[in-house]
């Protein structure tokens, strides 16, 4: 390797380490734990999940924001979820999210015009031991079974909690929502749960433990911007 070559990319290299050791430090809290579930049932082909992340402050000392402050800041990530899923790291940008005329927007695909998924206006819900709850309606699109004569096709949950040193995201599929990968037909068949058991729902499941990931870091964002 010619010398001017390896001086740039041991430069690159050393970069690289202090951008990143200057993203970690400026982290004020960290992921304690995520945990996740995720269940299809056989005789309704309603499936559901739920993940969970505690975060607390990495410094003993530091004091959590306001309970109104951090309702006002998950309300907007939560509100916002749909465009979360057209981010270039996590779709890769075969993704984008378009507002809809007859729906809330619509998640489709960049390169074909598929309707991926179809989500109604996020709803702000009153739920006791949370400052923070937000449900958007799953009204639609390919991965999704929609019966019109229902009220509720499923939707998704956020929920915000806060309490002393620690704070605890958890996010939900629930209500009413049949994936389409399920068929028609029930009992499911066995195969199509395999089917959807190592396709939609690992990948929701990746795409929610990104979601948490990206919502503590706006987080500490908001708070080193704004101390409180």
């Amino acid at each position: 390797m010619p010398p001017i070559t390896f001086k740039l990319l041991h430069l690159t290299l050393l970069l690289l380490l202090l951008h990143i050791c200057r993203t970690n430090a400026s982290l004020l809290y960290r992921r304690k734990s995520f945990t996740w579930r995720a269940t299809l049932d056989s005789c309704t082909g309603i499936a559901s999940s739920m993940e969970q992340s505690i975060f607390s402050p990495k410094e003993a000392e530091l004091i959590l924001p306001s309970k109104s402050a951090s309702s006002a800041f998950a309300r907007h990530e939560f509100c916002n979820y749909p465009q979360f899923l057209q981010k270039l790291s996590l779709t890769l940008g075969l993704c984008r999210v378009l507002p809809s005329t007859e729906h809330f927007c619509n998640l489709c695909t960049s390169i074909l015009p598929i309707n991926v998924l179809s989500f109604g206006k996020p709803v702000l819900k009153q739920r006791s031991n949370s400052i923070c709850c937000v449900q958007i309606p799953i009204v639609g699109g390919l991965l999704a079974k929609v019966n019109p004569d229902l009220a509720d096709n499923g939707f998704l949950r956020f929920i915000w909690h806060q309490e002393k040193n620690n704070i605890t995201l958890v996010t939900e599929i629930a209500g009413n929502f049949q994936p389409a990968l399920a068929g028609s037909t029930v009992p499911i068949p066995y195969w199509r749960k395999v089917l959807y058991s190592s396709t939609q729902r690992l990948f929701h499941e990746y795409v929610m433990r990104r979601y948490h990931g990206f919502v503590l870091k706006e987080f500490d964002k908001q708070c080193l911007d704004n101390p409180y």
